[in-house]
């Protein structure tokens, strides 16, 4: 399942948002939800950072099995 995170102010990590079976629904919901600007892949990992414009966190696409 792909899980969607927001960071909560103090952690990327910090509150769930939605579960998605499809890495494309997640991404899409992401989209309108954060509005971010870019989304970078952790080497190795299923997880994805998304980041504003200057390179802040924003929130995370993570797969948990």
């Amino acid at each position: 399942m792909w899980e969607v995170w927001q960071e909560d102010g103090h952690y990327i990590k910090g509150k769930r948002l939605k579960r998605f079976k499809a890495r494309e629904k997640a991404v899409e919901y992401a989209k309108e939800t954060i509005k971010y600007k870019r989304m970078v892949k952790e080497k190795g990992k299923d997880e994805f950072y998304l980041e504003d414009k200057d390179g802040k966190p924003l929130g995370m696409i993570i797969n948990k099995e």
